[in-house]
């Protein structure tokens, strides 16, 4: 067997000096080679190609018998048969070709897959030996095998047979031969870099056809943009966005669907870097009602361009459920705290009643001296101060928290729940220990709902001490622990540990189940955990419970910290001190009081005309509205609900007559912070909560006529 190089002498040089036998064997090779090309050019798949090769080696080629085979990378190192074309009478089953190390494996086949050269054989080589009876008996004289390499890799070969003895193989016709073979390997490349090519467009296009149906079938609104423009809207996102076909969403902005205060957030939908994870937004529609929206998106290619697909959920009515769910239980909570509040609300009214009615009769035996009566109404001054931060504190607590999410200490959260739960504790002679770090606990959320949840684990530890002296039939001690802790610098951990009955470790898994409850028929809603456990799964934290030993229970709230705290409200307070100190009464100004409650106007009334201002009073909106347009006023104080014409009417009539008119609001009730804040000229306008300071009064209208 003859191994011949890759390199071959020049054919013109070779065809001049063959002599006439051998020039019509390389012209016939030459031939061979040319309908290989234009076969080259028109197959349409790799196995019409290979079959078209085989066909034109023996027809014009002049062999007895040609095929292709692929080597296999199995045990045996096989060649796969993949094409044939002529005399072949059974022998490619009888000569189980290979190309391994071991006899079957060294013949011309083998050895032209292993080195990658074209290999020449003929019956009487000593390698050929296991094929040459069977090679003989058809004709096979020469055999000339010629490797197939695609993308650097041998992947198989060309076997050829022809039918004349040639000693030795005309170079020439060799040469054409190994480039009919290595045109042949390229053909067999691009091939299936065709077949792969057209096997992604069909894969495409069928993924393309799902993709379409499950975006058309999503209840989510789905929408792709490019550049912040959008490009492609299901019919969900068409129904959600109230799109019209004379106002459709595409061609549309982005921002145009972000309602926010903050320009700095239209970024979240629209830029090229999109957040990971899902957002909640408040979003526009086309007809410019809002909603809001959890909304998530990821980059993706569609239609060849590079665009965001963004998918919203809307998500108000559930957001509405869940507020009503939390107020429900914050309300609950208050409701079983009413005995406790009502005894702390009773212990400063007590010390007024008893400081007024000694004044009193101090006063009618006229033994009460100055020093007697200032200390006497200092002490009831400050005791309305106590009942006032009280009424305050349950005020903002009872109320719907629609605030917006803020850093804020959690420290102060548990303290104030504390705060409020300590009269009622007291009151069960349960000792409540409380134990607070050093240091700031910032973390992200919302103060109140933090408060809700403390207190809410405080009174479920209040009544499980009770159910525990109820089931021993007897009372005795109890303690509730409140700590908090910082974890490593990263988070903060709450917990509230109490010595009742514990928890049933059967009930342990569904504890935090809504309307799951372990008290007695009445007295309990099943909702406190569950809203408590929501509540802190949305500040990002966990909320878990575990019994102790050798009694009660433990539930831990763990939230990762935040780095730095708000600090507006504290800012907003030293700036109002300062101005406190370089203000100085305005003495000269008009100033409207109105109030249905005669007592209250009286003390308003005589304090401001003290303090030199000129004084205007009405005991109803209208009456005030009418005193006003005879006489205005340079600043108008007001309650909220009076009969003839509330506050809210009188200021809206008020603002439309004058625009630029600073009002203070006084009021009891829990919604007037919210009810005015959609005021035009919020600026002007200040809201004090009762019961009231006249300090702090004359302190709001000397502000605000000095903004003026």
């Amino acid at each position: 067997m003859t191994t011949m190089p890759p390199e071959f002498p020049d054919l013109p040089t070779a065809i001049s000096a063959a002599p006439e036998r051998e020039l019509r064997r390389v012209n016939r090779a030459l031939e061979t080679l040319t309908r290989a090309t234009e076969a080259l050019i028109r197959a349409t798949d790799e196995q019409q190609l290979l079959n078209d090769i085989c066909r034109i080696i023996v027809e014009v080629g002049g062999y007895v018998f040609a095929w292709v085979g692929y080597a296999q990378h199995d045990d045996e190192r096989s060649i796969w048969p993949v094409a044939r074309y002529g005399a072949e009478a059974g022998y490619l089953a009888q000569a189980r070709i290979g190309w391994g190390e071991d006899e079957r494996g060294r013949g011309p086949a083998g050895e032209a897959i292993r080195t990658g050269l074209p290999q020449v054989a003929y019956p009487s080589d000593p390698s050929f030996a296991p094929w040459r009876a069977a090679a003989l008996e058809r004709g096979y004289r020469v055999t000339v095998a010629l490797p197939l390499r695609v993308e650097g890799q041998v992947i198989g070969m060309i076997n050829l047979y022809a039918p004349d003895p040639i000693i030795p193989l005309d170079p020439d016709e060799l040469s054409l031969m190994a480039n009919l073979a290595q045109n042949v390997a390229y053909g067999i490349g691009m091939q299936r870099i065709q077949f792969e090519r057209r096997r992604a467009e069909r894969e495409l296009k069928e993924s393309e056809g799902r993709y379409r149906s499950l975006v058309e079938l999503s209840p989510d609104a789905i929408l792709v943009h490019t550049q912040g423009i959008i490009i492609f809207s299901n019919s969900a996102a068409d129904h959600l966005f109230r799109a019209t076909p004379t106002m459709p969403l595409v061609g549309k902005r982005m921002l145009d669907l972000i309602q926010t205060e903050d320009p700095s957030d239209y970024a979240d939908l629209s830029a090229d870097e999109v957040p990971a994870g899902v957002v909640e937004e408040r979003l526009s529609r086309l007809d410019g009602s809002f909603f809001v929206a959890e909304v998530t998106a990821a980059p993706v290619v569609f239609h060849g361009v590079h665009a965001r697909q963004v998918v919203i959920r809307d998500i108000t009515e559930r957001k509405q459920v869940q507020e009503q769910l939390v107020q429900t239980a914050k309300l609950a909570t208050l409701g079983e705290m009413a005995a406790g509040m009502a005894h702390e609300l009773s212990q400063p009214i007590n010390i007024i009643r008893m400081a007024a009615e000694g004044a009193l009769l101090m006063i009618e035996r006229g033994k009460a001296s100055q020093d007697y009566q200032v200390k006497q109404f200092s002490l009831m001054a400050g005791q309305a101060g106590r009942m006032a931060e009280i009424i305050d504190h349950i005020r903002i607590f009872s109320r719907k928290d629609a605030g917006e999410v803020t850093v804020f200490d959690a420290r102060n959260s548990a303290r104030l729940a504390a705060e409020l739960m300590a009269s009622q504790m007291k009151s069960a002679e349960i000792d409540m220990v409380v134990r607070l770090p050093n240091r700031p606990c910032p973390v992200l959320g919302r103060p109140v709902q933090l408060e809700q949840v403390i207190i809410n684990l405080l009174a479920n530890a209040h009544d499980a001490i009770l159910a525990a002296r109820k089931a021993a039939g007897r009372g005795g001690p109890g303690q509730v622990v409140m700590e908090a802790s910082l974890l490593g610098g990263s988070s903060v951990r709450i917990t509230v540990a109490d010595s009742g009955t514990g928890i049933n470790p059967n009930h342990l898994d569904r504890i935090f189940e809504p309307f799951f409850t372990t008290k007695e028929v009445g007295s309990g809603t099943g909702l406190g955990l569950s809203v408590s456990f929501g509540i802190i799964s949305a500040m990002g934290g966990r909320l878990e419970a575990r019994n102790l030993r050798p009694a009660g229970a433990e539930f831990l709230i763990t939230l990762r910290l935040a780095e730095e705290i708000n600090s507006n409200s504290e800012s907003d307070a030293a700036d109002e001190a300062d101005e406190r100190q370089a203000e100085t009464s305005s003495p000269g100004h008009h100033v409207l009081v109105v109030d249905d409650e005669r007592h209250a106007v009286d003390t308003m009334t005589a304090y401001l005309a003290e303090l030199g201002y000129r004084v205007s009073r009405a005991r109803s909106g209208n009456a005030a509205f009418t005193l006003f347009r005879r006489d205005p006023a340079d600043i108008v104080v007001t309650d909220v609900r009076m009969p003839d014409g509330d506050g809210e009417q009188l200021l809206s009539r008020l603002r439309q007559l004058a625009p630029a008119l600073p009002v203070v609001v006084v009021t009891g009730h829990m919604g007037a912070t919210d009810q005015f804040e959609d005021d035009a000229a919020a600026h002007r306008l200040a809201v004090l909560k009762k019961p009231i300071s006249l300090a702090t009064l004359a302190e709001t209208i000397e502000r605000l006529l000095r903004k003026g």
